[in-house]
């Protein structure tokens, strides 16, 4: 029986495991303007490290929706999103790809590790993006960006089901993304990040935030990780 190290990898997926072209945000912008019967720009949002609930919910807000009403167009427009983006990928999957080494990565840290998903996509839709390149497979628990609308407080939610779902107390955690807010999130949480600068944000945008490690490829990772104490030989 081979031994696997105990730290847990929290993973995002848009800009770190795969890429969806500028039709994702019409899509959010798509479901909106359904939603609330009124043609809704999105040109004021920063997207970059959000999430859903974050940004569904603020601007449901700003059309004048509060309290249980918002609640209720929120759900709508998270089934309304579902759908637009199965059938983005059903009708136009080259639309959404790979980035470079996700799924060696993401099966390397699998197989001698732990994975966990931290990600501001709600549940279902993450699971869509990652179907396709049979990425799902190496992700079997996670925390989603329809739960919570601060990226920190998804953290706590995601080790604490990893705990249950490995049946494991794990020595590490380390977030694996690409923007500013995953180093946020980690600096929160005192773990450790790995930011890789395949989204939308440089490595000299990156570095003020001060993460652990900045890398350019997923293929990074391995020697990384290979580097601390009580990493297993793998």
């Amino acid at each position: 029986m081979s031994y696997k190290g105990k730290i847990l990898f929290l993973y995002d997926i848009d800009g770190t495991l795969v890429k969806l072209d500028k039709t994702g945000r019409i899509i959010y912008q798509q479901a909106l303007s359904e939603v609330l019967k009124k043609d809704i720009s999105l040109e004021h949002i920063e997207w970059i490290g959000t999430t859903d609930i974050e940004v569904i919910h603020k601007v449901i807000e700003e059309n004048g929706f509060f309290g249980k009403q918002s609640v209720i167009k929120m759900f709508q427009v998270f089934e309304k999103i579902s759908f637009l983006f199965r059938e983005l990928i059903e009708k136009t999957p080259e639309k959404l790809s790979i980035l470079p080494y996700a799924y060696e990565v993401s099966e390397w840290t699998y197989n001698n590790y732990y994975n966990c998903l931290l990600t501001g996509n709600i549940k279902e839709v993450a699971y869509m993006k990652l179907y396709p390149f049979k990425l799902d497979k190496f992700f079997p628990i996670g925390a989603f960006g329809d739960e919570k609308k601060d990226r920190i407080k998804l953290v706590p939610i995601a080790i604490k089901r990893a705990k249950e779902y490995y049946n494991t107390d794990f020595e590490d955690y380390i977030i694996v993304g690409d923007s500013h807010r995953d180093i946020i999130a980690a600096k929160a949480n005192n773990i450790k990040s790995i930011i890789v600068t395949t989204g939308k944000m440089s490595k000299e945008e990156l570095q003020p935030y001060s993460p652990d490690y900045i890398i350019e490829s997923l293929n990074q990772l391995p020697k990384i990780v290979k580097t601390f104490s009580f990493t297993p030989n793998v």
